[in-house]
């Protein structure tokens, strides 16, 4: 018996008892969807987890700081090495596999003066030639570059934070900034526009005023960068050398200089990196971490949920594939007497359990294939009247519940295809071992 021979008798032997195919068939359409629907809604999950912490920021960046081995007052526990977040840290850093960028962040607070408004906010000094590669998304104008001298980069809500210190409160009216247009200086004054206090200290530094002018505006959205402002690490670095100074003659004593950086960045080429980048960081005896960690723990809830919900869905399955090997067993009894003629007209055992194998494949075949489009379309459903799941998540309308990847819709009708074919094993393997002067006897 040739395949096209073969396959023809099979799909007349499921057409000839349509009704029994097709509850057979719909028992596999209802477990294929409860799996599919199921896992569409933990991936769902994940999606919205994954764009609510990449709201915070990047989630292949990793924020490295110096070990705290003194936090406390006492002594560090467990094995420890003294190491300094410094320029040769930076360096090894760099040679790390898989690392894309590497940038020293220093930071320092004071105040921005727009005419009668003013802003405080921390400075941040930042490697220009890096700032592209760790994803600051523009609003408008550019990102900083070699040198750029006073020329920063705003947050993307810094516009807001202007204020007028000497309003004597009623209805506040939010001014009108032009961060891009407007003249502004900087100044480590915190106190800058205010009134003094009774008792303050008169002798207090007089900082000097930097004229700053924007270079470029982030977008709006990110709360590791909305509010502040991005300068050259050079330049920030020299500004806080001059406040050091003007604040040690001010006080008639010399100030503890700290060594080495507070924080340093970097940037890894993939996610699936940056666990493995932050332990090597840790090994190096530095403290790191990244957004990357919360996500990982979400994940592990959503994988626990979407385990829970899948097996729920498997249930049907198991349902179905139960019913499959029903039709194949029934289906030997009636056709008792055509399996007899088939062997002794010189049909193979083979070729009779290949038929049978046929029909149940075809059975799982059909059943996940429109299990499949069924699942589409309440997932298409979910979707729409579950639009305010996004606004609820804090991530936009845009997130959808439910997401079916291309390779679970292969992978579902791959599956109950397999399903098919092992619930159709045992009743091949019975139609096989029947005797043919037996089956012919039957009526």
């Amino acid at each position: 018996m040739n395949s096209s021979d073969l396959i023809r008798m099979g799909l007349k032997n499921l057409w000839r008892r349509k009704l029994r195919t097709f509850l057979t068939v719909l028992g596999v359409i209802i477990g294929t969807a409860s799996i599919v629907v199921m896992l569409s809604l933990g991936f769902g999950m994940q999606d919205a987890f994954q764009g609510q912490i990449a709201r915070m920021g990047s989630l292949t960046t990793v924020n490295v700081h110096k070990a705290y081995d003194d936090f406390g007052g006492g002594q560090p526990t467990g094995p420890y090495k003294k190491v300094t977040l410094d320029d040769k840290a930076v360096m090894e850093f760099k040679r790390l596999p898989h690392v894309m960028a590497v940038t020293p962040i220093v930071e320092t607070y004071g105040t921005i003066v727009n005419g009668r408004y003013i802003s405080q906010v921390p400075i941040k000094g930042i490697d220009p030639s890096s700032m592209e590669q760790f994803d600051f998304k523009l609003k408008e104008g550019r990102l900083l570059q070699a040198g750029d001298d006073l020329n920063v980069v705003f947050g993307g809500s810094m516009e807001h934070s202007f204020y007028d210190p000497k309003s004597t409160g009623g209805r506040y009216v939010e001014p009108n900034i032009n961060l891009m247009k407007d003249r502004m200086i900087f100044t480590f004054d915190t106190s800058y526009g205010m009134k003094p206090a009774p008792g303050e200290n008169m002798n207090k530094p007089k900082y000097k005023e930097y004229k700053i002018k924007a270079a470029g505006v982030l977008e709006e959205g990110n709360w590791e960068t909305d509010w502040g402002i991005y300068a050259p690490l050079e330049v920030v670095q020299k500004m806080m050398k001059d406040k050091e100074k003007l604040e040690e003659q001010s006080s008639q004593q010399r100030g503890s200089r700290q060594k080495g950086y507070e924080q340093v960045m970097i940037k890894v080429d993939d996610i699936k990196n940056v666990q493995d980048i932050q332990q090597q960081i840790k090994d190096m005896g530095f403290e790191a971490y990244s957004l990357s960690d919360f996500l990982e723990e979400m994940k592990r809830t959503s994988n626990i949920m979407q385990a829970v919900l899948g097996g729920i869905g498997a249930v049907s399955l198991l349902v179905a594939a139960i019913g499959i090997t029903n039709t194949m067993v029934m289906s030997i009894y009636e056709r008792t007497k055509e399996i007899g003629v088939m062997k002794v007209i010189g049909a193979s055992l083979k070729d009779i359990k290949r038929l049978f194998l046929f029909e149940s494949a075809m059975i799982g075949l059909l059943g996940g294939t429109i299990g499949i489009a069924f699942s589409k379309g309440l997932s298409i459903l979910i979707n729409k009247f579950g639009a305010n799941f996004g606004d609820y998540m804090g991530t936009g309308a845009e997130t959808k519940i439910s997401i079916i990847p291309i390779w679970l819709v292969f992978a579902a009708m791959g599956f109950s295809t397999l399903i098919g074919i092992a619930s159709g094993y045992y009743p091949a393997k019975r139609a096989m071992n029947l005797s043919a002067l037996d089956a012919i006897r039957t009526e």
